[in-house]
């Protein structure tokens, strides 16, 4: 009998819907069930937190543009699909200068995130072509700064951990309220792609003393740049491509 269909007696039309709801429920109540848990699962508080697990980055090999990454300010970077570390895409951080410029130049590739706990894990692969070094203090560096935890020293507004990737031997300027970390101190390597990979929450410990607790937002740069540029130094010049990148729990996806 098909659903709907009538039987010989008048009043069978009660049991026979009822039947046909029945199947229906049987059908549809495994998709119903699995539909409403996600849902579930994926209400939060109404903040923009990111889940507890995997990359908190978005966008994080550039396939998709420049969103959600930006700049503090110009000279911006560039999406490029010339070379890529996975993909089809990377950021390209072009970094130039003439004997006239001096001072501070940088180049940023910044995203912030909104966790709820510091992330085990930061990593991802640095390439440079390109490189010519006009001054002292031209390198490559990351930085994670988080912002408003209440449980580290200083009072500061923020607290930051610099990650020197190549490019200088010494800390290149005093802060009070970051600490340096060297991953080399040699001049990056031309041609091909670096990987990278620190642990947060041990550094944190190590260098502020605690992890950090009930923050605001952690903010990360990826940076080329010089400082303390005199004139007549240069020129000087270097295409830093940035791709894969990952802040979430360990262990990272790097391979």
């Amino acid at each position: 009998m098909e659903c709907g269909q009538r039987t010989s007696a008048p009043d069978s039309s009660v049991p026979i819907i009822i039947r046909c709801r029945a199947v229906f429920l049987r059908i549809r109540w495994p998709i119903l069930a699995m539909a409403l848990l996600a849902l579930i699962m994926g209400c939060d508080d109404g903040e923009s937190a990111a889940p507890a697990a995997g990359n908190l980055f978005g966008n994080p090999g550039f396939e998709d543009g420049r969103d959600p990454w930006f700049s503090l300010k110009p000279p911006d970077f560039t999406v490029s699909t010339d070379v890529a570390h996975s993909g089809g895409a990377s950021a390209l951080l072009p970094l130039a200068a003439d004997k006239s410029e001096e001072g501070i130049k940088i180049i940023y590739l910044v995203q912030e995130v909104k966790p709820r706990e510091l992330p085990a894990v930061i990593a991802g692969y640095y390439r440079v072509e390109n490189w010519n070094k006009g001054t002292k203090k031209q390198y490559l560096q990351f930085v994670v700064i988080v912002f408003g935890a209440d449980n580290l020293p200083g009072g500061f507004v923020n607290h930051q951990i610099r990650y020197l990737l190549s490019g200088v031997e010494a800390p290149p300027f005093a802060i009070g309220n970051a600490h340096f970390v060297f991953l080399s101190r040699d001049d990056p390597p031309i041609g091909e792609w670096v990987p990278f990979q620190r642990n947060l929450r041990e550094d944190f410990e190590k260098f502020w003393g605690a992890v950090p607790e009930n923050f605001e937002h952690i903010r990360v740069l990826f940076e080329v740049r010089y400082d303390d540029k005199d004139i007549g130094e240069g020129p000087l010049a270097a295409d830093v491509y940035y791709d894969d990148l990952y802040l979430g729990p360990a262990p990272s996806p790097q391979r």
